[in-house]
């Protein structure tokens, strides 16, 4: 694999993270150490550290260790006709069941606004009504609206959350036929 990483469409699999060439940039090794490579592992030895993940793996929780990593080896196959040859020397996978944020409709009743009903206490938070889902945008966003909701309190109105940014190309036209296009 010769990209820092590939999105794999109508795979199970959903990206492919190449943490070898990664790592070696600095750009990307968080995780310590890199453990499908041998210390002696020069440039151009072709082993590779591939990272693969799957959110929202319900379908996956009650599977095997060996039939996920079988599956994956099937859908690394069909995206990089390359690595059907390849020697897998280690594989772990690790299943975080709650990792993939995903609310039912009408979640959002439960989610709190910023402003509480207990004076000068404000709340801010990924789980508060943004109107975008419990993510570290919607967290930042939600940061902005307990500041506008403190400062409006105190007198000093001010906006401070960014608009959203208008649809463009493909999402536009997707977001036209369901009648929320931004200009």
């Amino acid at each position: 694999m010769t990209e820092p990483f590939l999105t794999l469409l109508d795979h199970t699999t959903q990206w492919v993270f190449n943490k070898t060439l990664l790592g070696a940039n600095g750009t990307a090794d968080h995780g310590g150490s890199r453990p499908t490579m041998r210390a002696d592992n020069k440039e151009g030895s072709g082993e590779q550290y591939l990272q693969l993940v799957i959110s929202a793996s319900y379908g996956l929780v009650q599977r095997s260790r060996q039939e996920i990593i079988d599956l994956c080896r099937r859908e690394l196959a069909d995206a990089l006709p390359a690595t059907r040859e390849a020697v897998l020397r280690k594989a772990t996978v690790i299943k975080e069941i709650n990792a993939t944020f995903s609310p039912e409709p009408g979640v959002d009743r439960w989610r709190p606004a910023q402003r509480s009903s207990v004076k000068d206490l404000y709340l801010a938070g990924d789980w508060t009504r943004t109107g975008w889902p419990a993510t570290m945008e919607g967290a930042v966003r939600s940061g902005y609206l307990a500041a506008e909701a403190l400062l409006a309190d105190s007198g000093q109105a001010q906006n401070l959350l960014q608009p959203d940014l208008a649809f463009e190309g493909l999402s536009k036209f997707w977001a036209s036929r369901n009648g929320s296009a931004r200009s």
